[in-house]
């Protein structure tokens, strides 16, 4: 057996070899870091965003419109004539008395973002670049009174940025003539969930393809993109979609659902600019002779959606990453976060107004979502509660983009509410506002059915000349 003293004097040994890597190991990490801190010393600094004021964005959105419409070819032009193509469900025209009439636009604008300048709920400093550029230009859906599209009809401040409200209930057509305003853009209108043939599908693919397709098919079937896949600017075309029984809600869901709608020819940088709206497709049992379901007092919707004002596209992030500059790639994504708006119906920052109701209304959210992998929302109410799809009570509803969702809401609580995305970047980022439940003891807000609900006709002296 080994001697105690040698065991000891072993151990001590192996101790202090150890202590002396550890002591190496220390030295050699402070030498990275100073070596480190060095180089950082002697490296510029990544170039900051460069501050474009709204002329330099508008110019940059605009040539990207019109490198897109240099190589989209518009399957309806002005130079067709002033003559509407559509009007036809698989080739016949719908009964009238069965067919709710809408005239859409699309037309440049100029949207705010956060139309206060500041954050109207936290009172909080907002980033720089937000301060200098939350007033921009866009493309957004406006509805008209009739084919003349000379009266605007007026837009409910609480749906924001998003175009008109269509409604129907299950069996009816929905007649949509669409004019396309804007210069140097070639729009449609694509809808989902509602029926329709190639026609009005709304959606361009491209030239190639649909000459493929007319090689393929021989026998006179249709081409693979139809009349309505792209308007070109002045032209017009009316689509004709119909509420058919799997538009609507079964029996087991709430009496009315929606459907998101938008422009599908460039479809990520069309909805970008502002080009979406949505559509309610109410149970006829269950509905008023408006239309409106009968269980519902107040209607009310929140498409959560991160937008880009950074004026840089894929094709410009291609470009950087090919380039295997570092700091340019630094450079370019700063940019791009500098750029992005986390909005509700277009607003953030608590800008967005209207979302009001009345103690003890029954009040139906149409909840939304659209953009990309980033665009993971959780809907979230303070101080209420909602039946999620009615299979479910809670107070938070997860949304991925281009979900569609009815969450039915008891308006028991009075006083003023957060309503936000519970992502924490997108809540820190602006993405919440503010909303109300007037007490019964209060005036409260209007309950009349036009004011009340989406997509009602509105007396005459409320158009816009």
């Amino acid at each position: 057996m080994a001697d105690p003293q040698t065991i000891l004097s072993d151990a001590r040994a192996r101790r202090r070899r150890l202590i002396a890597a550890y002591a190496l190991a220390a030295l050699a990490l402070l030498a990275c870091v100073l070596i480190w801190i060095r180089f950082q010393r002697n490296t510029p600094p990544p170039q900051p965003p460069v501050a474009t004021g709204p002329s330099e964005y508008d110019r940059i959105a605009r040539a990207q419109r019109l490198k897109a419409s240099s190589y989209i070819r518009p399957t309806v032009s002005a130079k067709m004539g002033d003559i509407d193509l559509g009007g036809k469900y698989f080739g016949r025209v719908p009964d009238p008395a069965k067919t709710r009439h809408y005239y859409i636009a699309a037309e440049a604008d100029k949207w705010d973002y956060m139309s206060s300048g500041s954050d109207e709920v936290c009172g909080l400093p907002v980033p720089p670049s937000i301060v200098l550029k939350h007033n921009v230009w866009k493309v957004r859906y406006f509805q008209y009174t009739d084919g003349t599209f000379t009266k605007r009809v007026p837009q409910p401040s609480r749906l924001g940025i998003l175009g008109p409200v269509l409604r129907g209930v299950v069996g009816e057509y929905l007649e949509v003539t669409f004019l396309n305003r804007e210069i140097g853009g070639v729009y449609s209108m694509h809808p989902h969930g509602v029926k329709y043939d190639k026609d009005s599908e709304g959606s361009y693919h491209s030239d190639y393809a649909d000459q493929l397709a007319a090689r393929r098919n021989k026998g006179g079937q249709a081409p693979f993109q139809g009349r309505g896949a792209a308007i070109g600017y002045g032209a017009r075309f009316t689509y004709v979609w119909y509420l058919d029984e799997s538009s609507g809600p079964r029996p087991s869901e709430p009496s009315s659902k929606a459907w998101l709608y938008h422009s599908h020819v460039s479809s990520e940088s069309e909805i970008n600019l502002g080009l979406q709206g949505f559509i309610i497709v109410t149970d006829p049992q269950r509905a008023r002779p408006d239309g409106t379901p009968i269980d519902v007092d107040r209607e009310l919707a929140a498409l959560f959606m991160i937008y880009d004002e950074s004026g840089l596209n894929a094709e410009a992030q291609e470009q950087v990453a090919a380039s295997g500059d570092t700091q340019r790639w630094i450079a370019y994504q700063a940019q791009k976060e500098a750029g992005q708006r986390h909005a509700i119906n277009g607003c953030i920052y608590g800008n967005l107004p209207g979302l009001e109701m009345n103690e003890g209304e029954r009040v139906r959210w149409y909840l939304f979502a659209l953009g990309s992998e980033s665009d993971l929302h959780t809907a979230h109410w303070h101080g209420l509660r909602v039946m999620d799809e009615g299979l479910r009570r809670t107070d938070t509803v997860e949304l991925l983009p281009a979900s569609m969702k009815v969450a039915d809401m008891l308006a028991d609580n009075p006083g003023q509410w957060l309503f936000h995305c519970h992502v924490t970047e997108h809540m820190a980022n602006g993405m919440f506002a503010r909303v109300t439940v007037c007490p019964t003891n209060a005036p409260g807000v209007s309950r009349d059915p036009e004011k009340a609900f989406f997509g009602l006709p509105l007396p005459q002296s409320l158009f816009l000349k």
